[in-house]
C-alpha cells in the first residue's frame, strides 16, 4: 500500500493496518522477530570479516590508522545511505536492500572458505565482503528504527515507545547470543573448514529466511513514498539566506530575528522552521561523540580493573568471558522486567518522564557508574595479593604463536583436568590448578585447526606460572617459567625479554648486554630504572634496530616479546598486574548502573530524534545520532596519536 498523503490521510491508512491485541501492527511484530534472529547473523559475520581483514593485512589492526580510516568510511557511508533512503529509495526498499547485501556477505565468506589456497583471491574476497557488509550495516539499524516507528498512528505514543525499547533489547540479545555461540564453535575440535562453514551456513539460511519473509509480508507494512531530497532543500535555503543577508547588509534595512529569516522571500515559514530545527538537532548531537569516547574509555578501564580482581564468585572460579556473559544475561532480564512491570507501575500514579529527562537520567547513571568504579579501584589497591594455596598452583597462558589453541591439561591419560582457549596474541585468565602432592607433572594437549601437539610440564604448590606458546606454521613450542610477586617498588621496573625469532638477537639495555638465542631465547629478569625514554638497541644479523619500550610503571613486571624483524623490528609488551584478593563480583554494581544508563540514553535519544527530525529526514537524523556511538574509538585513537601514547602492541594482564 504505497501512498503519499498528508498526516490525516496517513493516520487513516495506519488505522487500517492489521494489528495484534488491537495495539501492535503485525508488521511491527514481524520486524521484532526478524531483528531478533538477524542480530545473531549480523554480529557474527561482521566480527569474523573484521578478523579476516586484520589477519590478512597486518597493517590493519584495531589501533592502526588504516582501521580507523575504515571506521570513518563506515560512518560517512551511513550518512550517504540515509540521505538516499529519505530522498528516493524509501525505508522498506532500503531495508530489503540491506538484507540482500548481508546475504551476499555470507555467500562471499562461504566462497572464501572453499578457496583458501588462492591467497590473492582470498584477500580480494575479504575486502569485498567487508565492504558489502559495511554498506548493509551502515543503514540497517537507522532504517529499521524509522520503519517500525512509522507503523504507529500519532496517538499510539506508549506503544511506539515500548517498541523502541524492545528493538534495543532484540539487538542486545542478538549480540549476547553471538557472544555465546562463537566461542562454543571455536572450541569445537573439528576441522577448520567444517566449523566455519557450519557457522556461516546457518546464518546465511537465517538471512535468506528473513529476506523471503520481508518480501511476502510487504502487504502488512505502511510504506511512505519519499518526497525528494529534504537535505538538498535545506542546503538551498541556507545558501539563499546567506546570499540575501550579505546582499542587504546595511544599517538602513531592519534586522531580522534569525539569520535564516533572510530566506523568507523564497521559502515558506514552515520550511525555514524545519531548517532551524535541523541546526538545533546538530547542536544537540554535538557533545555525544566526546561523551561516548569517555564511556568507551571507562569500559576499557573496567577490563583492566577486572584483570586485577579475583575471579572467584559464590565460591566458584570463573573466566572473565563467562562472567561477562552472565552479567549481560542478568542485565537483559532486568531490562525486560523493567519494561513489562516496573515502568507501568510507576506510570499508574502519574509519574512520567519526558524524553529529555530520561536522557539526562541516563547520563547521570553513567557518571555514577564511573564514581563507583573509582571507589572500587581504591579498594583494589589496598587489598592483599591473591596467592595460590596449599596443593594449588596458578597458571595463565600467553599465546605469541600465529594460531589459536584449545589447551587441555591432563593429570593422567584417563582424567581430563582443565581446558581453556588461548587465542593468538592474547592472554588467558588465571587457572587455579589442584595438585595431588607438593609437585606434579601434567600432560597438555595443544589443539588447533592446523595441528595437535603434546607436552609435559611440572607444577609446584603455592607457585604462580606463565606458560608461553610461540612458533609459526607447524613448529610450535612451550615455555614455562615461574613468576615472583615479592618485588621491590623502589624506582625500578622489572623486564624479561624473550626472542621468538628464527635468528639470534644481541641487545644493549643501559649498561647490560644480552645475547638471546633464536627460538625462545630468554633473558634473566632485569631491573630497569624508571625514566622518560627507555630504548633497546638490538642487532639482528648485522642490522641495528632501536626500540622504545614506552612508559614503565614503578614496581611493575613486563614481558617483552621480539616477534618480527622484517621490515622493522616489532615487539609485544605485556604488563603483569598483581591479582588482588577481592572478588570480581563487585563489578556487577557498576556494570548494572552503566547498562541501565546506556539503555535509557540510547532508547530515549533514538525516540527523540525520530520525533524531532525535520520532515523527510528521519533516517538521516537517526544515522547521525547512531554514528556518534561508533565515532568514540576515532576520538580515542586521535587522542592517543597526538599524545604519543604507547605503541601498537600494548596489552595489560593480571599477575598472581
Amino acid at each position: 500500500m504505497e501512498i503519499s498523503c498528508d498526516e490525516k490521510c496517513k493516520d487513516d491508512d495506519l488505522l487500517k493496518l492489521k494489528k495484534t491485541r488491537n495495539k501492535y501492527p503485525v508488521s511491527v511484530v514481524i520486524m521484532l522477530i526478524l531483528k531478533w534472529i538477524e542480530g545473531v547473523s549480523f554480529s557474527g559475520i561482521h566480527g569474523f570479516l573484521i578478523f579476516y581483514f586484520i589477519s590478512s593485512f597486518s597493517l590493519f589492526n584495531h589501533e592502526s590508522v588504516g582501521y580507523q580510516i575504515f571506521k570513518t568510511f563506515t560512518i560517512i557511508l551511513a550518512f550517504i545511505s540515509a540521505t538516499i533512503t529519505d530522498s528516493w529509495l524509501g525505508k522498506f526498499n532500503t531495508f530489503i536492500g540491506s538484507t540482500v547485501l548481508l546475504l551476499v556477505g555470507h555467500i562471499i565468506v562461504i566462497i572464501k572458505e572453499t578457496i583458501t589456497e588462492d591467497l590473492i583471491l582470498s584477500r580480494f574476497l575479504v575486502i569485498l565482503g567487508i565492504v558489502v557488509v559495511t554498506v548493509a550495516s551502515s543503514i540497517d539499524i537507522p532504517c529499521m528504527l524509522c520503519l517500525v516507528a512509522d507503523q504507529f498512528p500519532e496517538h499510539q505514543v506508549k506503544e511506539r515507545r515500548k517498541i523502541f525499547s524492545f528493538l534495543y533489547l532484540s539487538i542486545s540479545f542478538g549480540i549476547f547470543f553471538t557472544n555465546i555461540s562463537i566461542p562454543s564453535i571455536l572450541d569445537k575440535k573439528c576441522s577448520y573448514r567444517d566449523c566455519y562453514m557450519m557457522y556461516f551456513g546457518i546464518p546465511a539460511g537465517i538471512v535468506t529466511f528473513n529476506l523471503v519473509t520481508l518480501i511476502f509480508s510487504k502487504k502488512f507494512f505502511f510504506i511512505e513514498t519519499p518526497e525528494g531530497s529534504s537535505l538538498l532543500k535545506i542546503l538551498k535555503c541556507i545558501q539563499f539566506a546567506i546570499k540575501n543577508h550579505l546582499r542587504y547588509c546595511s544599517w538602513k534595512i531592519p534586522r531580522r530575528d534569525h539569520w535564516l529569516d533572510w530566506a523568507s522571500e523564497k521559502f515558506s515559514k514552515s520550511h525555514i522552521h524545519e531548517v532551524k530545527l535541523f541546526f538545533r538537532m546538530l547542536i544537540f548531537i554535538s557533545p555525544f561523540p566526546i561523551f561516548w569516547a569517555l564511556v568507551e574509555k571507562q569500559e576499557m578501564f573496567w577490563n583492566l580493573q577486572a584483570k586485577k580482581m579475583n575471579l572467584t564468585v559464590a565460591g566458584k572460579s570463573w573466566e572473565i568471558r563467562d562472567l561477562q556473559i552472565i552479567f549481560s544475561a542478568v542485565l537483559i532480564i532486568i531490562f525486560i522486567l523493567m519494561e513489562l512491570f516496573f515502568i507501568p507501575f510507576l506510570q499508574r500514579p502519574g509519574l512520567n518522564f519526558s524524553l529529555i529527562k530520561k536522557i539526562l537520567l541516563g547520563m547521570v547513571l553513567i557518571y555514577l557508574s564511573s564514581l563507583i568504579s573509582f571507589f572500587l579501584e581504591l579498594q583494589i589497591e589496598n587489598a592483599p595479593n591473591f596467592r595460590a594455596g596449599s596443593k594449588e598452583s596458578l597458571l595463565r597462558i600467553i599465546n605469541v604463536a600465529d594460531s589459536s589453541f584449545n589447551v587441555t591439561f591432563y593429570q593422567n591419560k584417563s582424567h581430563n583436568a582443565y581446558s581453556t582457549m588461548a587465542s593468538s596474541f592474547e592472554i588467558t585468565d588465571y587457572m587455579k590448578i589442584s595438585l595431588d602432592s607438593d609437585h606434579q607433572y601434567f600432560q597438555i594437549i595443544l589443539f588447533s585447526p592446523k595441528m595437535v601437539k603434546e607436552e609435559t610440564i611440572l607444577l609446584e604448590q603455592e607457585k604462580t606460572y606463565a606458560m608461553i606458546l610461540t612458533g609459526t606454521t607447524k613448529f610450535y613450542s612451550v615455555l614455562l617459567f615461574q613468576d615472583r610477586t615479592d618485588k621491590s617498588r623502589n624506582a625500578y621496573a622489572f623486564v624479561r625479554i624473550i626472542n621468538t625469532l628464527k635468528r639470534d638477537v644481541f641487545i644493549i639495555l643501559s649498561l647490560k648486554a644480552l645475547d638471546l638465542e633464536k627460538f625462545n631465547g630468554t633473558s634473566p629478569e632485569l631491573r630497569v630504572k624508571i625514566k622518560k625514554n627507555i630504548n633497546l638497541l638490538c642487532k639482528v644479523e648485522n642490522k641495528n634496530h632501536l626500540i622504545n619500550l614506552g612508559p614503565l610503571s614503578v614496581g611493575a613486571s613486563y614481558l617483552i616479546f621480539i616477534i618480527q624483524d622484517i621490515p622493522e623490528l616489532e615487539i609485544w609488551k605485556i604488563q603483569l598486574l598483581e591479582m588482588k584478593n577481592i572478588s570480581i563480583g563487585w563489578q556487577f554494581v557498576q556494570f548494572f548502573i552503566m547498562g541501565l544508563g546506556k539503555y535509557l540514553l540510547i532508547v530515549s535519544c533514538s525516540e527523540y530524534f525520530y520525533y524531532k527530525a525535520p520532515r523527510g529526514m528521519k533516517v538521516t537524523m537517526q544515522a547521525l545520532w547512531l554514528s556518534t556511538l561508533f565515532s568514540s574509538s576515532l576520538i580515542l585513537s586521535f587522542v592517543t596519536y597526538i599524545s604519543l601514547l604507547p605503541e601498537r602492541r600494548w596489552f595489560q594482564v593480571k599477575d598472581g
